[in-house]
C-alpha cells in the first residue's frame, strides 16, 4: 500500500517539489540568470495552479496512477460541480476540495468501495484540508518577521530561498496527508466501509448524486440576473426536450456568450458616440 501512497503523494503535489521547487533553490544559489530556467518554472507553476482549481485534473491523475482513469475522472467531475459556487473571497478560506479529490478516488480505487457512498466523504475531507490550510497560513506569521529581518539586511537570496520553502509548504499540506491517508487509512476506510449497513450505504450514494446539484445550484445563485436567466432556459430547455448533448450544449453556450459579448460591445459604441 505504500507503493500507493507515494504515488498518490506525487499527484498531491509531491512532483512540484522536484520539477519546480528544486530548480528554483538551484537557480537562486547560482545567482545566474537562465531563461530556461525561468519559462520552466512559470510553467511548472501553471500546471500546478491548474490543478489546484480544476479538481478533475488531479482526481483524473490519480486515477491513471492507480490503473483506474474512468474512477478518476467521474469522482473529479462529480467534485468539480459540488465546489462550482465555492470562491475564495477576502481573506475567506473554503473547505478545499483539491486534497480531498485526490483522497476519495483512491479510496475508491484501493477499496472497491461504492462510488455514491465515498463520495458523501468529499465535503469533511475538504474540510479537514481546509484546517490545515488555516493552521499553515497561521504559521506563515513567523516567516513574515524572518522575511522583514533579511529585508532590512538587504539579504536577497535569503528572501528568495525563503519565499520559495514557503511555497513548498503550500505542497507539503497535501503531501503529507496525501501519503500518511493511503499509507495508514485505506485499511482502516475498507472496515469501516464493510460495516456499514445497507440503509445508510444507500442514503450516503443518493447524496453523493444531490451535492452535485447543490454545487450547481450555489453557481447559479452568485450569477443569477436578469440577463443571465434567458440563457440558462434556452440551455435547460435545449437539453431537457430537444435531447441536445454535452458537446453540443456547450458549443452552443460559446456561440452565445460571443454573440451577446458582440452585441453588448455594439450597444457601448454606440452610446459613445
Amino acid at each position: 500500500m505504500w507503493k500507493e501512497a507515494f504515488l498518490v503523494a506525487l499527484v498531491a503535489g509531491g512532483w512540484s517539489i522536484f520539477l519546480k521547487t528544486i530548480p528554483e533553490i538551484i537557480v537562486i544559489l547560482s545567482k545566474k540568470e537562465s531563461k530556461f530556467a525561468a519559462w520552466w518554472i512559470t510553467i511548472m507553476r501553471g500546471i500546478a495552479d491548474a490543478g489546484s482549481y480544476a479538481y478533475i485534473i488531479p482526481a483524473a491523475i490519480t486515477g491513471l496512477v492507480l490503473g483506474d482513469l474512468k474512477t478518476g475522472l467521474y469522482v473529479g467531475g462529480t467534485v468539480q460541480l459540488m465546489f462550482l459556487g465555492v470562491f475564495i473571497v477576502g481573506a475567506s478560506i473554503p473547505p478545499s476540495p483539491f486534497l480531498a479529490s485526490i483522497l476519495t478516488t483512491a479510496l475508491i480505487i484501493l477499496t472497491k468501495a461504492n462510488i455514491g457512498e465515498a463520495l458523501a466523504l468529499v465535503v469533511p475531507l475538504s474540510v479537514a484540508s481546509q484546517l490545515l490550510t488555516l493552521a499553515f497560513m497561521s504559521l506563515n506569521v513567523f516567516f513574515v518577521h524572518w522575511a522583514d529581518r533579511m529585508a532590512e539586511n538587504e539579504n536577497t537570496v535569503g528572501l528568495d530561498l525563503l519565499n520559495t520553502l514557503c511555497g513548498t509548504g503550500w505542497h507539503l499540506v497535501n503531501v503529507i496527508p496525501a501519503f500518511l491517508g493511503v499509507g495508514l487509512g485505506v485499511e482502516a476506510a475498507a472496515k469501516l466501509l464493510s460495516v456499514i449497513p445497507d440503509w445508510l450505504s444507500n442514503g450516503l450514494g443518493s447524496t453523493g448524486g444531490i451535492l452535485p446539484a447543490l454545487g450547481f445550484g450555489m453557481l447559479l445563485l452568485i450569477i443569477a440576473s436578469n440577463e443571465v436567466w434567458p440563457f440558462f432556459f434556452i440551455g435547460f430547455l435545449a437539453a431537457a426536450y430537444m435531447k441536445v448533448n454535452a458537446l453540443a450544449g456547450a458549443i452552443l453556450g460559446v456561440c452565445m456568450a460571443l454573440v451577446y459579448v458582440r452585441l453588448k460591445f455594439a450597444n457601448s459604441e454606440k452610446s459613445a458616440k
